[in-house]
């Protein structure tokens, strides 16, 4: 991924009547930039059914940082599941997910 110029997608699937949700916390190292969030839902009005939720970003300067995605269920304190995405940005941005 080229500084300013490609994207990197993070796409979980959720349902919401469940009471989980996904949560993006960014780091403050100014690497990589979220630009957009959004969720795809099914065109069924049926209860139960999943949906996505998708964060797109782009590394925007030099350097290391790292975005946190975590399930949370509804009244819960502690995540369901964590996912750390790794950005290095230099002239090319490389994602790696732990």
């Amino acid at each position: 991924m080229k500084i300013d110029s490609e994207l990197g997608w993070f796409i979980r699937e959720f349902n919401a009547s469940t009471g989980y949700f996904w949560s993006c916390i960014p780091d403050n190292s100014g690497v990589y930039e979220i630009i957009e969030e959004v969720d795809l839902q099914p065109s069924t009005k049926a209860v139960g059914i999943s949906a996505k939720h998708i964060w797109k970003f782009k590394a925007i300067k030099e350097g290391k940082g790292s975005i946190t995605f975590e399930l949370i269920q509804s009244g819960s304190k502690e995540p369901a599941e964590r996912i750390v995405a790794n950005i290095k940005g230099y002239f090319r941005c490389y994602v790696s997910f732990f």
